[in-house]
């Protein structure tokens, strides 16, 4: 599914909850409506945002090395409650995130594949199911909010048991 797909989509149902919670706790008629046309703008901006070249500017990463990146996509860092926007990217040896400037904790985050012990899922807010959690040798746990939590986690799995065959 297409990036702007995604968002529309995202912005609608966000838009449908709130109109209806809008409908049943104000008896508004027109509030379904109201609500789904908000979400549609909504998601409308959000892809503007996700895709602005300050947004990619500031989530860019450069390899020293040269490594080349294995996968990449959209991410929230989880750190105590705050979802921290960014992406997060996938190197041959190690993985690393990097937020946008429009987060109250910025920050870059360098885990070297070697220092994984487990990568888990869970379920964001309980329901939906796109959080991927790594857990570091000396036993950090580091929790993001994903696109394809399944791919990143067959992929991190696949670079780890290379590094374990070297």
């Amino acid at each position: 599914m297409t990036e702007i797909r995604k968002s529309i989509l995202a912005g609608l149902v966000f838009g449908l909850i709130i109109g209806l919670f809008q409908a049943f706790k104000s008896n508004i008629n027109h509030a379904l409506i109201a609500g789904s046309i908000s979400g549609i703008v909504f998601g409308i901006i959000l892809y503007s945002f996700m895709t602005s070249k300050t947004v990619k500017r500031q989530t860019q990463i450069e390899s020293p090395d040269g490594k080349p990146i294995v996968c990449s996509g959209w991410a929230n860092h989880v750190i105590n409650v705050e979802g921290v926007g960014g992406r997060l990217y996938l190197l041959t040896d190690k993985l690393q995130f990097q937020s946008h400037s429009f987060n109250i904790q910025n920050h870059g985050l360098k885990i070297d594949i070697e220092k994984i012990k487990d990568i888990s899922f869970y379920n964001t807010l309980g329901l939906i199911p796109n959080g991927l959690v790594i857990t570091t040798l000396d036993g950090q746990k580091e929790k993001f909010v994903v696109d394809n939590r399944r791919l990143w986690k067959e992929e991190i799995e696949r670079l780890k048991s290379k590094i374990i065959l070297i």
